[in-house]
């Protein structure tokens, strides 16, 4: 087979003069080929479930009907194991081919759980490990933590459990539940595992993301993939976004990425110090990148950053522009959460307001046009206007799990289709900016106040994606996307609730009436 990824490399200047100056550059891996078309890459999974004493009740069972769907929707080609952990950890299900007789252990392995004990998550993990140890060669070994705690025994930071995770070289997401699970811990360690971290409001609503979680890791194209920089002389490599271990050699500098997926690419930005002369060559940095396809195949590509070396007037590289402003919002989100942590929610607004401001500032910049760049700029300015409110506490806990769950490169929000409901049902405007509007609802319905939601409403007191509304287990259920100005069932401030026929929902200034039923008004 062909290489599955490219590599797309430019500096945010094609110009520069002689001399000592600093440019950023941006080095962005893709899946390309037959790798978009390809079917998934068959999975062993092992289902790690927090089984905590506060897990007890309404959450686990949720949580163990969630893993009978996963069982549901893989395959034969697909294993699957169960671990669960509270003060110990253990397996509940060894690693089962997904048939009818595996499913069946599966499920009935579910059975007995109950909830007791403290958090191990580093327990959880461990077992978890060691099932995959004994996974068949070819299948995509991968890992799903689901917790609504804290971990309190065993590593419990979120900087040793990322390296702990980064050593088992195994791909990792995390669920967390409620508002009182570790979300830094959670979205470290799905970082570390090139996973992806999702916020559960209400565990009614688990199953749909535990089975993208699961099966995300499926599309993967390119697995433990590696950058490696050679710069040139008179080139010195001052940081690279996100940030990550880097090792220094004889033959220049190396660094761990991560996977890229079919629909999630790698990007990196890099700021150089340069100290050029007159007569230098313009090439800045010999670049390679070295990963591994699910067929066990390994690949290497390579790239340069290259600049012209002359006086005069700057010329921009627009593409390489917005790549590296992409990159660096997701760091100066992290930047601004980290103030607000602090109770820093002026500095926390100014982070987000410098870099909004630079992004209005591009050349040709549209703000409607649903670019990513334009996305990113609409979640600045909801952000922005979070650390500015005056909220309370669960509030904020809530915005700022939602805002850990989304980066500029992960499409997390949208549905991969817009299915109809097995139920007919529609939201009916009945006041604000839409009034008079009859919506029938999808599987999945977003609603916010950009173009790319299923239900968009042009107000600014809606937040870009600002509610979802989801069909799970025979009910509708709203989930607030952590906006700035809530959402309301019968004036009832919410952050997820199960829907009934006829009631009132607010979206900041949008009010619906929920009707079960094919009728128009």
């Amino acid at each position: 087979m062909g290489t599955p990824f490219g590599i797309v490399a430019g500096c945010e200047l094609k110009t520069v003069e002689p001399g000592r100056s600093t440019l950023w550059a941006s080095i962005k891996v893709e899946p390309r080929g037959r790798a978009l078309e390809s079917e998934r890459s068959p999975l062993a999974v092992v289902l790690v479930i927090d089984v905590s004493g506060s897990m007890q009740g309404d959450p686990l069972t949720h949580v163990l009907k969630s893993c009978e769907l996963v069982a549901d929707l893989l395959t034969e080609r697909d294993q699957l194991s169960v671990v669960t952990f509270g003060t110990h950890a253990g397996v509940r299900c060894g690693l089962t081919s997904v048939d009818d007789p595996g499913r069946a252990q599966v499920k009935a392995s579910l059975a007995g759980v109950r909830a007791d004990g403290s958090t191990n998550m580093h327990g959880g993990l461990e077992v978890a490990a060691g099932v995959l140890m004994a996974a068949p060669v070819g299948l995509r070994r991968t890992v799903v933590l689901l917790s609504d705690g804290q971990p309190n025994i065993g590593l419990q930071s979120a900087t040793d459990l990322a390296g702990y995770v980064k050593s088992l070289k195994l791909a990792v997401s995390t669920l967390g539940f409620g508002l009182h699970h570790d979300e830094n811990v959670l979205e470290a360690i799905a970082t570390a595992g090139s996973g992806r971290y999702a916020y559960i409001p209400d565990p009614v609503v688990a199953r749909v993301d535990l089975a993208r979680a699961a099966l995300a890791h499926g599309g993967i194209v390119a697995d433990q993939l590696e950058l490696q920089l050679a710069p040139a002389d008179g080139v010195e490599l001052v940081q690279l976004l996100p940030a990550g271990q880097l090792r220094h050699g004889k033959h220049g500098i190396a660094t761990s990425i991560g996977d890229v997926f079919v629909d999630e690419p790698r990007a990196v930005a890099l700021e150089l110090q340069l100290d050029l002369k007159p007569g230098a060559s313009g090439r800045l940095v010999e670049i390679a990148v070295v990963g591994r396809a699910p067929d066990g195949t390994t690949h290497r590509m390579t790239a340069t950053l290259d600049v012209d070396i002359r006086t005069g007037p700057k010329v921009i590289d627009k593409d390489a522009q917005r790549e590296i402003i992409l990159v660096q919002a997701d760091a100066a989100r992290a930047q601004a959460r980290a103030q607000a942590d602090r109770g820093a929610m002026p500095a926390a607004a100014a982070i987000l307001k410098q870099l909004a401001a630079r992004i209005d500032a591009l050349e040709g910049f549209d703000r409607t046009d649903g670019s990513a760049i334009a996305d990113v700029r609409e979640t600045l300015q909801d952000e922005i206007e979070q650390y500015e409110r005056q909220s309370s506490d669960v509030e904020r806990m809530h915005q700022r799990k939602q805002s850990m769950a989304y980066k500029s490169a992960t499409p997390m929000m949208a549905p991969a289709v817009a299915m109809p409901a097995p139920v007919a049902a529609a939201l009916v405007g009945i006041g604000g900016p839409v009034a008079g509007q009859h919506h029938p609802l999808l599987t999945e319905t977003t609603i916010g106040r950009i173009l790319g939601n299923a239900i968009p409403v042009s107000s600014g007191a809606l937040s870009k994606r600002h509610a979802r509304v989801m069909f799970t287990n025979g009910d509708f259920v709203l989930i607030d996307l952590g906006s700035t100005n809530g959402s309301s069932v019968n004036g009832k401030r919410v952050h997820s609730q199960i829907l009934r026929d006829g009631d009132l929902i607010e979206i900041g200034d949008a009010v619906f009436r929920f009707q079960v039923g094919s009728r128009k008004p």
